[in-house]
């Protein structure tokens, strides 16, 4: 089953109290650029106010794949499927990504709870991919 299609609501799940998972399986090769951003009030928490997990596969200094998870911006796990778009076959430049992070920004349904307001989560899934931006390899490394 894929992970997009485990969760269905706030802690709960597809799997009955009698089964058991056993195995997880991640397809290989892994996305050349990776990447997991926790932003918690400390740093140990195992509640974060937001979670982004980032795979992208980009060749020629196109994205020619996007796989964006995030946590903590609505009842469950999602993927950011919008934001997915707007980044698959385009450039990897920092106009492609601006643009792509304002529609990150839009992902979800964050609430305001004790860890975070909705308006802080959804300007940090945008800083998230302008991160993973600022932090990903030159494309002069990538062609290397």
């Amino acid at each position: 089953m894929p992970l997009a299609e485990y969760f269905t609501g706030y802690r709960t799940h597809v799997r009955r109290k009698d089964e058991l998972i056993k195995e997880i399986r991640i397809p290989k090769p892994l996305a050349g650029t990776t990447a997991f951003h926790k932003i918690a009030k400390r740093r140990f928490d195992d509640i974060s106010s937001v979670a982004v997990g980032f795979a992208l596969e980009i060749d020629g200094g196109v994205v020619r794949r996007a796989r964006i998870g995030l946590g903590g911006v609505a009842a469950t796990p999602l993927r950011a499927r919008d934001t997915e778009r707007a980044l698959e076959g385009r450039p990897w430049t920092r106009e492609t990504v601006v643009n792509a992070a304002k529609v990150m920004a839009t992902e979800g349904t964050p609430m305001d709870d004790h860890r975070a307001s909705s308006r802080y989560r959804a300007a940090m899934l945008g800083t998230a991919l302008r991160k993973l931006y600022a932090d990903a390899p030159s494309r002069e490394e990538e062609s290397a």
